[in-house]
C-alpha cells in the first residue's frame, strides 16, 4: 500500500480484509507496524498489539485513538463482511465505519502532517487499539493508560459522528437483579414464585426516574435486556434474573444510581461493570475550540460508550467520519465523501490546536 498517495477508500479497503475481531487483531497490527515503518515518516511504538504513532516531542501531547476491533458479521450480511464492496459511492463491510474508516482517516492525517514537514509544538500521536468492542480485560486504551502510564493532555476519539464535535457521552452502568422463591413441585408449592417477584420488580423500575438531566445527553435511562429464571416447566422457581443495562450521565454518580435501586425495588442489586463512567468535557476547552472552529457543526452528545471513558481525566472531543447508526449493522457502509474530508478536518484540528499554544 502507498499510504501517502493510494486513495483513502483503498487503504480502508485494505484494513477491512483484516477480520479482526476482539483478541484477533494481531495480523492487522503486524502488517499496519511494518506498513508505517517502512515510509521511516513517524515514531512507531507497540506496547502487546497496540500501535503509538508519532510525531514531534513534549507537551502538550494530543492523542488521536481509534480502535482496530470490530464486532462478529451479523447472521444476515449480505456477501462476505470482510471482502469490502464500493457501491454508489459507499463501501460496505464489517469496520468500516466502526471504526475503522477513523483509524485510516486519523493515520493518514498524520502522515500527511509529517510528510509535509510539519513540526508541532508539542507531540501528536495516533494509537489504535484492541478490544474497544468488549468490556473485558483486553482493553487496549485502558492498558495504555493504566499499565503504560501514557499521559496525554488531550484527545480526539474517532468513532463515527458524520464530522460534528461530540462533547458528552452516557456511561453504562451493568446490574442484575435477582429475585427468589420456594422450591418444590408446581402443582403443591403455595410459597413465593421468583418469576411473579421479578414482575412487580420490573413494574417498578419503569417507575425509576432521575430528575437531572445533561443538556447534550439527556436523562439517566434504564432497559432491562435479560432475564433468566426457572428450572423446569412444573418446577416452582427458586431464581429469577435480570440484567439491566443502564446509561448514566455526570450529573448522577453511579453509587447514586445504586442506591436508588437498593431502595425502590424489592430485589438483590448486584453491580457487575461500572467503569463506562459518563463523560464531558468543558466546551471552553482548547480542543473543544479547535473542533467546533473547524466542523463547522455544533457540539451534540452520544448515547453510546466508547474508549473516551478511560481518557475522562483529560479534555476530549468524540469525532469521525460515518453515521454510527450503521455500526454493528448488516449492512455497514461508510460514505466515501466523509472518508475523504475527515483527513483534512483532523489536519486543520490539529494545527489549530498548536497554534494556541504558540
Amino acid at each position: 500500500m502507498n499510504w501517502l498517495h493510494d486513495h483513502p477508500k483503498d487503504l480502508l479497503k485494505a484494513f477491512v480484509r483484516f477480520p479482526s475481531l476482539s483478541t484477533k487483531e494481531t495480523p492487522l497490527v503486524d502488517w499496519l507496524e511494518a506498513e508505517i515503518k517502512a515510509l521511516n515518516l513517524v515514531q512507531v511504538e507497540r506496547f502487546g498489539d497496540n500501535l503509538v504513532f508519532s510525531l514531534g516531542n513534549g507537551a502538550p501531547w494530543l492523542m488521536l485513538n481509534s480502535h482496530t476491533d470490530v464486532v462478529p458479521p451479523s447472521p444476515n450480511h449480505i456477501g462476505d463482511p470482510f471482502e469490502p464492496v464500493e457501491r454508489d459511492g459507499k463501501i460496505y463491510g464489517r469496520g468500516t465505519v466502526d471504526a475503522k474508516g477513523c483509524g485510516v482517516s486519523m493515520l493518514r492525517a498524520l502522515l500527511e502532517l509529517a510528510e509535509e514537514g510539519y513540526q508541532p509544538k508539542g507531540k501528536i500521536s495516533v494509537a489504535l487499539t484492541i478490544c474497544e468492542e468488549t468490556a473485558g480485560e483486553h482493553n487496549g486504551m485502558h492498558f495504555l493508560r493504566r499499565v503504560v502510564g501514557l499521559k496525554p493532555d488531550a484527545a480526539l476519539i474517532g468513532e463515527p459522528t458524520l464530522l460534528a464535535p461530540c462533547l458528552a457521552q452516557k456511561g453504562m452502568l451493568l446490574v442484575k437483579l435477582v429475585t427468589t422463591g420456594e422450591s418444590g413441585h408446581a402443582a403443591r408449592v403455595t410459597g413465593p414464585n421468583a418469576i411473579s417477584r421479578m414482575g412487580s420488580v420490573l413494574e417498578s423500575l419503569q417507575e425509576i426516574r432521575f430528575q437531572e438531566e445533561n443538556p447534550f445527553i439527556g436523562s439517566v435511562k434504564l432497559t432491562p435486556t435479560m432475564i433468566s429464571g426457572g428450572t423446569a416447566k412444573n418446577a416452582n422457581p427458586e431464581v429469577c434474573e435480570v440484567m439491566v443495562d443502564i446509561r448514566t450521565i455526570p450529573e448522577v454518580s453511579n453509587t447514586d444510581i445504586i442506591d436508588t435501586l437498593k431502595t425502590m425495588l424489592t430485589a438483590d442489586v448486584h453491580t457487575l461493570s461500572d467503569r463506562f463512567v459518563a463523560t464531558q468535557t468543558d466546551p471552553n476547552s482548547v480542543i473543544a475550540q479547535s473542533c467546533l472552529r473547524h466542523s463547522k457543526k455544533p457540539f451534540f452528545g452520544s448515547p453510546t460508550a466508547s474508549d473516551w471513558v478511560f481518557l475522562a481525566d483529560i479534555p476530549c472531543i468524540k469525532i469521525g467520519p460515518g453515521d454510527s447508526t450503521k455500526s454493528h449493522t448488516a449492512d455497514e457502509h461508510i460514505d466515501i465523501a466523509q472518508l475523504e474530508a475527515a483527513i483534512p478536518l483532523y489536519k486543520s484540528i490539529i494545527h489549530d490546536y498548536f497554534e494556541t499554544y504558540s
